[in-house]
């Protein structure tokens, strides 16, 4: 695997995992989103009560605005690989810690109460905001998903201190605001790629991933439009799941089980923040998505329809690594399925650090 894949595998195992494991006791939604005033998020319905525990929260370097990934630029060949990935690994290594630390302290303060854990995760990401971090110049499709990648971790930490109201009024618009402008960023980007027959990446699991990040991030900023934009985007994708319980546009070449599986995470998480707040997204188009998830659980085990759907054989790990069902969980919580159930237990339980962490009630 070559270098820039290496380092976007290891954050995207820690960035989307963060992002898709989602409290698993659903929350009750008394009215449509469309409507309310305040959205709320899945952690409300597990209030945690503050402590005084310690917590360490180191300040971390500042975050450039620009995301500079140089490989595969032409006009950067002048310059040696080996520079090219320096330049790649500063991005990378400082949004990695960005995310990581914002993650691993929100779940110290779901499980701790810890109210300087809390003030952690805010101080890190009002600095972030005030440094317009990772909201500037994107050198190239990589940096755009590291982007969101993170958008989505810090997003989700956000949401889980949220409710603690130990963020000043100036610290929450700081850090809503600075979210939405990567949000927006994103969907204008996006938007803008034009469709083929073949492909569509605002249809398929991209598109998808950039949805689920504008749903977190339109919740923690209290903007209902940009949680409307991801349950339009979802509606279209759940119309779009074929007889085969498969998605046109994921379903092609050696990753179409991949990309299946990365787009049913993205509607799991986005109809987890629609239902919370009133929408039920999972009844839309006659429970459609039921079909999407029985056919990227049972690829898990036998993956022959999709190399029948693609043509070729699916590029998949060895054993089953975590990031490929954790999601499921607060699906499976909603919905009990054997064989979720078993890949669930198949995996075992998974350290805050790199999932994300659940309840204190463990719900």
């Amino acid at each position: 695997m070559k270098p820039l894949l290496r380092h976007l595998a290891l954050f995207s195992s820690i960035a989307l995992l963060g992002c898709a494991h989602l409290p698993l006791a659903p929350a009750p939604g008394p009215a449509p989103v469309l409507s309310q005033t305040h959205l709320r998020s899945p952690w409300e319905a597990a209030p945690v009560a503050l402590t005084t525990q310690p917590y360490n929260c180191p300040p971390l370097a500042p975050i450039s605005p620009d995301i500079l990934v140089t490989n595969g630029v032409g006009a950067q060949k002048k310059v040696s690989d080996t520079v090219q990935q320096a330049v790649y690994a500063e991005s990378d290594a400082a949004l990695h810690e960005l995310s990581a630390r914002s993650v691993a302290a929100a779940d110290n303060f779901r499980h701790t109460g810890s109210q300087a854990a809390a003030r952690c995760v805010i101080i890190l990401l009002s600095n972030a905001a005030a440094d317009h971090s990772m909201a500037g110049y994107m050198a190239t499709e990589d940096a755009a998903q590291e982007q969101n990648l993170a958008l989505c971790s810090v997003a989700i930490a956000y949401l889980k201190v949220r409710d603690s109201g130990l963020a000043t009024p100036d610290e929450a618009d700081l850090i809503g605001a600075w979210m939405e402008d990567i949000a927006r960023q994103e969907r204008n980007r996006i938007e803008s790629t034009a469709c083929g027959k073949t492909y569509c990446e605002l249809k398929a699991h991209e598109g998808l991933s950039i949805a689920m990040a504008s749903a977190a991030v339109g919740v923690a900023a209290n903007d209902p439009s940009m949680l409307h934009w991801a349950i339009a985007q979802y509606r279209t994708a759940v119309a779009g799941i074929d007889g085969r319980g498969m998605l046109h546009f994921d379903t092609h070449g050696a990753y179409a089980l991949k990309f299946n599986l990365l787009s049913a995470a993205a509607l799991v998480q986005i109809a987890e923040f629609a239902e919370t707040n009133g929408e039920p997204l999972y009844a839309y188009d006659g429970g459609r998505i039921h079909l999407l998830i029985r056919t990227v659980s049972r690829g898990l085990i036998d993956p022959g329809p999709y190399v029948s759907a693609a043509g070729i054989e699916q590029h998949l790990p060895s054993s089953l690594e975590p990031w490929q069902v954790i999601w499921a969980a607060v699906y499976n919580r909603r919905f009990p399925d054997p064989v979720l159930t078993g890949l669930l237990q198949q995996i075992g339980p998974r350290g805050d650090d790199m999932w994300g962490g659940e309840p204190i009630d463990g719900a």
